[in-house]
Protein backbone atom coordinates (compact mmCIF):
# COMPACT_ATOMS: atom_id res chain seq x y z
CA UNK A 1 0.00 0.00 0.00
CA UNK A 2 1.56 3.51 -1.03
CA UNK A 3 1.90 6.16 1.51
CA UNK A 4 -1.04 7.89 -0.48
CA UNK A 5 -3.33 4.91 -0.32
CA UNK A 6 -2.81 4.81 3.64
CA UNK A 7 -3.72 8.06 4.59
CA UNK A 8 -6.95 9.80 4.76
CA UNK A 9 -7.66 12.40 1.50
CA UNK A 10 -9.36 15.05 2.40
CA UNK A 11 -10.97 16.41 -0.65
CA UNK A 12 -11.82 12.69 -2.12
CA UNK A 13 -13.46 11.66 1.52
CA UNK A 14 -15.70 14.80 1.15
CA UNK A 15 -16.89 13.87 -2.03
CA UNK A 16 -17.59 10.25 -0.94
CA UNK A 17 -19.84 11.74 1.82
CA UNK A 18 -21.90 13.62 0.43
CA UNK A 19 -22.40 11.37 -2.48
CA UNK A 20 -23.04 7.76 -0.26
CA UNK A 21 -24.83 7.54 2.98
CA UNK A 22 -22.71 7.48 6.00
CA UNK A 23 -23.06 3.25 6.84
CA UNK A 24 -22.61 2.78 3.15
CA UNK A 25 -19.50 4.45 3.06
CA UNK A 26 -18.40 3.10 6.31
CA UNK A 27 -18.50 -0.49 5.56
CA UNK A 28 -16.17 -0.20 2.17
CA UNK A 29 -13.24 1.06 5.02
CA UNK A 30 -14.45 -1.52 7.49
CA UNK A 31 -15.32 0.44 10.17
CA UNK A 32 -18.68 2.35 12.00
CA UNK A 33 -20.52 5.43 10.56
CA UNK A 34 -19.62 6.79 14.02
CA UNK A 35 -16.09 6.12 13.61
CA UNK A 36 -16.12 7.77 10.32
CA UNK A 37 -17.78 10.96 11.44
CA UNK A 38 -15.16 11.08 14.14
CA UNK A 39 -12.57 10.55 11.03
CA UNK A 40 -14.57 13.48 9.54
CA UNK A 41 -14.89 15.57 12.35
CA UNK A 42 -10.93 15.82 12.51
CA UNK A 43 -10.51 16.84 9.45
CA UNK A 44 -12.79 19.30 9.49
CA UNK A 45 -15.27 17.77 6.60
CA UNK A 46 -18.46 18.95 7.08
CA UNK A 47 -21.76 16.29 7.14
CA UNK A 48 -25.07 15.79 5.75
CA UNK A 49 -27.90 16.43 8.67
CA UNK A 50 -30.49 14.86 9.32
CA UNK A 51 -33.16 13.95 6.64
CA UNK A 52 -30.67 15.09 3.90
CA UNK A 53 -30.46 11.82 2.42
CA UNK A 54 -34.46 11.01 2.54
CA UNK A 55 -35.47 14.23 1.14
CA UNK A 56 -32.73 13.91 -1.71
CA UNK A 57 -34.73 10.93 -2.73
CA UNK A 58 -37.42 11.91 -3.04
CA UNK A 59 -36.72 14.56 -5.59
CA UNK A 60 -36.08 17.61 -3.58
CA UNK A 61 -33.74 19.98 -3.70
CA UNK A 62 -30.97 19.68 -1.26
CA UNK A 63 -27.76 22.13 -0.38
CA UNK A 64 -24.02 20.98 -0.04
CA UNK A 65 -21.88 22.54 2.81
CA UNK A 66 -18.83 23.29 1.17
CA UNK A 67 -15.43 22.51 2.28
CA UNK A 68 -13.70 24.77 4.54
CA UNK A 69 -10.15 25.95 4.01
CA UNK A 70 -7.78 25.35 6.47
CA UNK A 71 -4.49 26.40 7.13
CA UNK A 72 -1.21 24.17 6.46
CA UNK A 73 0.03 24.41 9.77
CA UNK A 74 -3.78 22.75 11.09
CA UNK A 75 -3.68 19.93 8.72
CA UNK A 76 -3.90 16.57 10.31
CA UNK A 77 -2.79 13.56 9.03
CA UNK A 78 -5.02 10.31 9.52
CA UNK A 79 -3.77 6.83 8.91
CA UNK A 80 -6.35 4.65 7.38
CA UNK A 81 -7.94 1.46 9.07
CA UNK A 82 -6.56 -2.05 7.75
CA UNK A 83 -8.83 -3.01 4.84
CA UNK A 84 -11.31 -5.83 6.08
CA UNK A 85 -10.36 -9.55 5.12
CA UNK A 86 -12.55 -10.60 2.19
CA UNK A 87 -13.77 -14.01 3.10
CA UNK A 88 -14.84 -16.74 0.21
CA UNK A 89 -18.26 -16.91 0.38
CA UNK A 90 -19.51 -20.33 0.68
CA UNK A 91 -20.61 -21.11 -2.50
CA UNK A 92 -16.96 -20.09 -3.63
CA UNK A 93 -15.38 -23.27 -1.75
CA UNK A 94 -17.75 -25.45 -3.46
CA UNK A 95 -15.85 -28.34 -5.35
CA UNK A 96 -16.96 -29.01 -9.24
CA UNK A 97 -18.25 -31.78 -8.46
CA UNK A 98 -20.41 -30.55 -5.68
CA UNK A 99 -21.88 -27.73 -7.56
CA UNK A 100 -23.01 -30.46 -10.32
CA UNK A 101 -24.50 -32.70 -8.04
CA UNK A 102 -26.72 -29.93 -6.49
CA UNK A 103 -27.83 -28.93 -9.92
CA UNK A 104 -28.83 -32.75 -11.21
CA UNK A 105 -30.37 -32.98 -8.27
CA UNK A 106 -32.57 -29.41 -8.89
CA UNK A 107 -33.05 -30.53 -12.25
CA UNK A 108 -34.84 -34.03 -11.35
CA UNK A 109 -38.91 -34.63 -11.95
CA UNK A 110 -41.26 -36.11 -9.41
CA UNK A 111 -41.37 -39.05 -11.71
CA UNK A 112 -37.86 -40.11 -11.20
CA UNK A 113 -38.31 -39.67 -7.66
CA UNK A 114 -41.06 -42.13 -7.61
CA UNK A 115 -39.34 -44.42 -9.99
CA UNK A 116 -36.01 -44.48 -7.54
CA UNK A 117 -38.36 -45.16 -4.21
CA UNK A 118 -37.31 -48.92 -3.08
CA UNK A 119 -40.32 -50.11 -0.81
CA UNK A 120 -38.25 -52.90 0.17
CA UNK A 121 -35.43 -51.26 1.61
CA UNK A 122 -34.71 -52.38 5.26
CA UNK A 123 -35.42 -49.10 6.88
CA UNK A 124 -38.88 -48.55 4.98
CA UNK A 125 -40.22 -52.26 5.94
CA UNK A 126 -38.91 -51.31 9.66
CA UNK A 127 -41.22 -47.96 9.14
CA UNK A 128 -44.53 -49.07 7.52
CA UNK A 129 -44.86 -52.36 10.46
CA UNK A 130 -44.10 -50.68 13.16
CA UNK A 131 -46.58 -47.18 11.82
CA UNK A 132 -49.15 -49.53 10.80
CA UNK A 133 -49.59 -50.80 14.47
CA UNK A 134 -48.74 -47.81 15.72
CA UNK A 135 -51.09 -45.48 18.30
CA UNK A 136 -52.72 -42.08 17.31
CA UNK A 137 -52.12 -38.30 19.06
CA UNK A 138 -55.15 -36.63 20.37
CA UNK A 139 -54.69 -34.79 16.78
CA UNK A 140 -54.81 -37.72 15.03
CA UNK A 141 -51.08 -38.13 14.54
CA UNK A 142 -49.30 -41.45 14.55
CA UNK A 143 -46.60 -42.44 16.84
CA UNK A 144 -44.47 -44.80 18.46
CA UNK A 145 -41.97 -45.36 21.04
CA UNK A 146 -40.36 -47.74 19.05
CA UNK A 147 -37.17 -46.88 17.05
CA UNK A 148 -37.66 -45.64 13.40
CA UNK A 149 -37.94 -43.12 10.61
CA UNK A 150 -39.52 -39.81 11.61
CA UNK A 151 -42.38 -40.16 9.89
CA UNK A 152 -45.06 -37.95 11.56
CA UNK A 153 -48.55 -38.39 9.56
CA UNK A 154 -52.03 -39.59 10.01
CA UNK A 155 -53.05 -43.24 9.16
CA UNK A 156 -54.71 -41.82 5.63
CA UNK A 157 -51.26 -40.13 4.78
CA UNK A 158 -48.84 -43.06 5.97
CA UNK A 159 -49.02 -45.02 2.50
CA UNK A 160 -48.14 -41.26 0.20
CA UNK A 161 -45.48 -40.45 3.25
CA UNK A 162 -43.86 -43.84 2.89
CA UNK A 163 -43.70 -43.62 -0.89
CA UNK A 164 -41.96 -39.93 -0.58
CA UNK A 165 -39.10 -41.14 2.11
CA UNK A 166 -38.49 -43.98 0.20
CA UNK A 167 -37.69 -42.17 -2.82
CA UNK A 168 -35.75 -39.70 -0.02
CA UNK A 169 -33.65 -42.62 1.03
CA UNK A 170 -33.07 -44.14 -2.61
CA UNK A 171 -31.58 -40.53 -3.89
CA UNK A 172 -29.53 -40.07 -0.90
CA UNK A 173 -28.06 -43.17 -1.28
CA UNK A 174 -27.67 -43.00 -4.85
CA UNK A 175 -25.38 -39.35 -4.40
CA UNK A 176 -22.90 -42.05 -2.21
CA UNK A 177 -24.97 -40.38 1.34
CA UNK A 178 -26.39 -42.16 4.03
CA UNK A 179 -29.54 -42.52 5.98
CA UNK A 180 -30.08 -44.11 9.43
CA UNK A 181 -31.78 -44.06 12.48
CA UNK A 182 -31.24 -42.28 15.51
CA UNK A 183 -29.05 -44.23 18.57
CA UNK A 184 -31.67 -45.16 20.68
CA UNK A 185 -34.17 -42.25 20.01
CA UNK A 186 -37.55 -43.11 18.70
CA UNK A 187 -38.42 -41.72 15.64
CA UNK A 188 -35.32 -39.99 14.13
CA UNK A 189 -33.74 -40.15 11.02
CA UNK A 190 -30.13 -38.66 10.44
CA UNK A 191 -28.67 -38.24 6.46
CA UNK A 192 -24.76 -38.25 6.73
CA UNK A 193 -23.44 -35.95 3.89
CA UNK A 194 -20.27 -35.09 3.64
CA UNK A 195 -19.30 -35.88 6.74
CA UNK A 196 -22.11 -33.73 8.32
CA UNK A 197 -24.88 -35.46 10.08
CA UNK A 198 -28.49 -33.69 9.57
CA UNK A 199 -31.55 -35.06 11.23
CA UNK A 200 -34.70 -34.33 9.28
CA UNK A 201 -38.03 -35.60 9.35
CA UNK A 202 -41.32 -36.10 7.43
CA UNK A 203 -44.48 -34.27 9.34
CA UNK A 204 -47.80 -34.15 8.19
CA UNK A 205 -49.03 -30.46 9.57
CA UNK A 206 -52.12 -30.01 11.71
CA UNK A 207 -54.97 -27.43 11.43
CA UNK A 208 -56.64 -25.71 14.11
CA UNK A 209 -60.90 -26.26 13.65
CA UNK A 210 -63.44 -24.80 15.64
CA UNK A 211 -65.35 -27.29 17.22
CA UNK A 212 -69.52 -27.12 16.41
CA UNK A 213 -70.43 -29.58 19.17
CA UNK A 214 -71.54 -27.80 22.20
CA UNK A 215 -69.92 -28.87 25.45
CA UNK A 216 -71.60 -31.29 27.97
CA UNK A 217 -73.39 -28.96 30.88
CA UNK A 218 -74.84 -25.60 30.88
CA UNK A 219 -73.77 -21.96 29.43
CA UNK A 220 -72.03 -21.16 32.84
CA UNK A 221 -70.04 -24.22 32.85
CA UNK A 222 -69.14 -23.34 29.14
CA UNK A 223 -68.28 -19.66 29.97
CA UNK A 224 -66.43 -21.31 33.16
CA UNK A 225 -64.18 -23.96 30.85
CA UNK A 226 -64.03 -21.90 27.63
CA UNK A 227 -64.21 -18.34 28.33
CA UNK A 228 -67.72 -17.67 26.23
CA UNK A 229 -65.47 -18.84 22.91
CA UNK A 230 -65.93 -22.17 20.99
CA UNK A 231 -63.63 -24.87 21.88
CA UNK A 232 -60.54 -25.54 19.26
CA UNK A 233 -59.28 -28.72 17.46
CA UNK A 234 -57.03 -30.11 15.56
CA UNK A 235 -57.16 -32.28 13.18
CA UNK A 236 -54.64 -33.87 10.07
CA UNK A 237 -54.89 -31.62 7.21
CA UNK A 238 -53.27 -33.96 4.97
CA UNK A 239 -50.22 -31.66 3.75
CA UNK A 240 -46.73 -32.75 4.06
CA UNK A 241 -43.40 -31.44 4.52
CA UNK A 242 -39.63 -32.26 5.23
CA UNK A 243 -37.99 -30.30 7.74
CA UNK A 244 -34.55 -29.91 9.01
CA UNK A 245 -34.50 -30.28 12.78
CA UNK A 246 -31.20 -28.40 13.69
CA UNK A 247 -31.15 -25.88 16.08
CA UNK A 248 -28.97 -23.56 13.49
CA UNK A 249 -30.50 -24.23 10.00
CA UNK A 250 -34.37 -24.81 10.23
CA UNK A 251 -35.46 -25.07 7.06
CA UNK A 252 -38.95 -26.79 5.51
CA UNK A 253 -40.20 -27.75 2.11
CA UNK A 254 -43.94 -28.67 1.65
CA UNK A 255 -46.95 -28.88 0.08
CA UNK A 256 -48.15 -25.67 -1.38
CA UNK A 257 -51.03 -24.39 -3.59
CA UNK A 258 -49.38 -24.74 -6.88
CA UNK A 259 -47.08 -28.07 -6.44
CA UNK A 260 -46.78 -31.24 -4.16
CA UNK A 261 -44.17 -32.33 -1.64
CA UNK A 262 -43.03 -35.02 -4.33
CA UNK A 263 -42.04 -32.04 -6.58
CA UNK A 264 -40.21 -30.22 -4.44
CA UNK A 265 -38.11 -33.41 -2.73
CA UNK A 266 -35.13 -32.68 -5.41
CA UNK A 267 -34.56 -29.18 -4.16
CA UNK A 268 -35.27 -29.83 -0.42
CA UNK A 269 -32.12 -32.69 -1.16
CA UNK A 270 -30.06 -30.04 -2.85
CA UNK A 271 -31.21 -27.71 0.36
CA UNK A 272 -29.22 -30.71 2.18
CA UNK A 273 -26.63 -30.71 0.46
CA UNK A 274 -25.95 -27.36 0.88
CA UNK A 275 -26.74 -26.81 4.67
CA UNK A 276 -24.03 -29.76 5.06
CA UNK A 277 -21.62 -28.11 2.29
CA UNK A 278 -22.19 -24.53 4.52
CA UNK A 279 -21.66 -26.22 8.23
CA UNK A 280 -18.26 -28.12 6.67
CA UNK A 281 -17.05 -24.52 5.30
CA UNK A 282 -17.85 -22.78 8.63
CA UNK A 283 -16.20 -26.14 10.41
CA UNK A 284 -13.06 -25.61 8.04
CA UNK A 285 -13.18 -21.68 8.89
CA UNK A 286 -13.57 -22.50 12.57
CA UNK A 287 -10.53 -25.07 12.55
CA UNK A 288 -8.57 -22.30 9.70
CA UNK A 289 -9.06 -19.32 12.65
CA UNK A 290 -8.20 -21.97 15.60
CA UNK A 291 -4.90 -22.89 13.63
CA UNK A 292 -4.33 -18.97 13.47
CA UNK A 293 -4.95 -18.59 17.34
CA UNK A 294 -3.10 -21.00 18.12
CA UNK A 295 0.05 -19.44 15.88
CA UNK A 296 -0.22 -16.31 17.34
CA UNK A 297 -0.03 -18.15 20.95
CA UNK A 298 3.24 -20.04 20.09
CA UNK A 299 5.00 -16.84 18.31
CA UNK A 300 3.85 -14.88 21.61
CA UNK A 301 4.94 -18.02 23.91
CA UNK A 302 8.45 -17.82 21.55
CA UNK A 303 9.09 -14.17 21.49
CA UNK A 304 8.73 -14.14 25.17
CA UNK A 305 10.94 -17.38 26.04
CA UNK A 306 13.28 -15.07 23.65
CA UNK A 307 12.82 -11.76 25.99
CA UNK A 308 13.74 -14.38 29.08
CA UNK A 309 16.62 -16.07 27.40
CA UNK A 310 17.55 -12.12 26.22
CA UNK A 311 17.44 -10.90 29.90
CA UNK A 312 19.07 -13.88 31.57
CA UNK A 313 22.31 -13.22 29.41
CA UNK A 314 22.45 -9.60 29.79
CA UNK A 315 22.18 -10.07 33.72
CA UNK A 316 24.98 -12.46 33.53
CA UNK A 317 27.40 -9.93 31.02
CA UNK A 318 26.04 -7.83 33.98
CA UNK A 319 27.62 -9.86 36.34
CA UNK A 320 30.76 -10.47 34.31
CA UNK A 321 31.77 -6.90 33.95
CA UNK A 322 30.80 -6.05 37.71
CA UNK A 323 33.33 -9.20 38.71
CA UNK A 324 35.95 -7.82 36.30
CA UNK A 325 35.79 -4.11 37.48
CA UNK A 326 35.74 -5.97 41.32
CA UNK A 327 39.17 -7.78 40.19
CA UNK A 328 40.70 -4.81 38.68
CA UNK A 329 39.71 -3.12 42.13
CA UNK A 330 41.56 -5.76 43.82
CA UNK A 331 44.43 -5.71 41.92
CA UNK A 332 44.83 -2.18 42.18
CA UNK A 333 44.70 -2.35 46.18
CA UNK A 334 46.79 -5.27 45.79
CA UNK A 335 49.44 -3.53 43.84
CA UNK A 336 48.98 -0.36 46.14
CA UNK A 337 49.39 -2.57 49.14
CA UNK A 338 52.77 -4.04 47.94
CA UNK A 339 53.90 -0.48 47.37
CA UNK A 340 53.26 1.10 50.64
CA UNK A 341 55.14 -2.20 52.46
CA UNK A 342 58.52 -2.24 50.08
CA UNK A 343 58.29 1.62 51.01
CA UNK A 344 58.12 0.79 54.78
CA UNK A 345 61.09 -2.07 54.14
CA UNK A 346 58.27 -4.63 54.36
CA UNK A 347 59.40 -7.48 52.82
CA UNK A 348 57.02 -8.75 49.80
CA UNK A 349 59.51 -12.58 49.26
CA UNK A 350 57.52 -15.70 49.32
CA UNK A 351 57.38 -17.31 52.25
CA UNK A 352 56.76 -14.44 54.39
CA UNK A 353 53.48 -13.39 55.53
CA UNK A 354 52.97 -10.36 53.55
CA UNK A 355 54.31 -11.93 50.51
CA UNK A 356 51.86 -15.46 51.08
CA UNK A 357 49.51 -12.76 51.46
CA UNK A 358 49.96 -10.49 48.16
CA UNK A 359 49.67 -14.26 46.67
CA UNK A 360 46.99 -15.41 48.28
CA UNK A 361 44.81 -11.87 47.24
CA UNK A 362 46.24 -12.20 43.65
CA UNK A 363 44.40 -15.42 43.46
CA UNK A 364 41.24 -14.24 44.74
CA UNK A 365 41.46 -11.02 42.48
CA UNK A 366 41.98 -14.13 39.60
CA UNK A 367 39.18 -16.10 40.80
CA UNK A 368 36.71 -12.94 39.87
CA UNK A 369 38.22 -12.20 36.82
CA UNK A 370 35.66 -13.44 34.23
CA UNK A 371 38.99 -13.02 31.91
CA UNK A 372 40.89 -15.68 33.46
CA UNK A 373 41.39 -19.28 34.81
CA UNK A 374 40.04 -19.59 38.32
CA UNK A 375 42.93 -20.96 40.58
CA UNK A 376 41.63 -23.75 43.22
CA UNK A 377 40.48 -22.83 46.71
CA UNK A 378 39.28 -24.45 49.62
CA UNK A 379 36.13 -23.22 48.96
CA UNK A 380 35.25 -25.17 46.30
CA UNK A 381 35.55 -28.50 47.92
CA UNK A 382 32.30 -29.96 48.96
CA UNK A 383 31.55 -31.76 52.01
CA UNK A 384 29.75 -34.74 52.64
CA UNK A 385 26.62 -33.97 55.24
CA UNK A 386 27.24 -35.98 58.74
CA UNK A 387 26.08 -39.62 58.68
CA UNK A 388 24.44 -38.86 62.46
CA UNK A 389 23.00 -34.87 63.12
CA UNK A 390 24.53 -33.42 65.99
CA UNK A 391 22.06 -31.18 68.16
CA UNK A 392 22.81 -28.87 70.60
CA UNK A 393 19.92 -26.80 72.50
CA UNK A 394 22.83 -24.82 74.26
CA UNK A 395 23.62 -21.15 73.11
CA UNK A 396 26.46 -20.89 70.94
CA UNK A 397 28.23 -17.62 70.45
CA UNK A 398 29.10 -16.41 67.37
CA UNK A 399 32.39 -16.07 66.25
CA UNK A 400 34.25 -12.92 65.76
CA UNK A 401 34.26 -11.01 62.44
CA UNK A 402 37.65 -11.60 60.97
CA UNK A 403 39.72 -8.62 60.07
CA UNK A 404 42.98 -8.24 58.74
CA UNK A 405 45.86 -6.18 60.90
CA UNK A 406 46.27 -2.23 59.97
CA UNK A 407 48.59 -1.50 58.06
CA UNK A 408 47.88 -5.04 55.88
CA UNK A 409 52.01 -5.44 55.86
CA UNK A 410 51.63 -6.29 59.51
CA UNK A 411 49.54 -9.31 59.11
CA UNK A 412 51.30 -12.32 60.88
CA UNK A 413 51.47 -16.00 59.47
CA UNK A 414 48.59 -18.01 58.74
CA UNK A 415 46.39 -14.55 58.81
Amino acid sequence: MSSEDRYWNRDELYQEVWSVPMWTLAKKYGISDVGLAKVCRKLTIPLPGRGYWARKQAGQKVSQDPLPDIKEKDKVLLQKPAPPKEHPTTEELWADDERAQIARLEGLSRESLLKRGDLSHPLIVQARAKLAKANESPHGILWTAEQCLDIRVSRSSLGRAIRVMAGVIAMFEAGGFTVSLGNGHRQETTATIYGQKIKFGLVEQVDRIQTTMAPSGGGVDCVLKYGAQPPVGREPSGKLLIEVLDSWSKKRWKDGKTAQLEDLVPKALAGFIRIALGRRAEEEKRAAEGRERQNRIDERDRVLAAIKAEKVRVRALRHLATDWLRAEQLRSFISAASHAGSQRGQSAEPGTPFGDWLSWAAKQADRLDPLKESPESIVDCKLEPPDEPTWSYSYRKPPAPFRFPKPIWKIQKGG
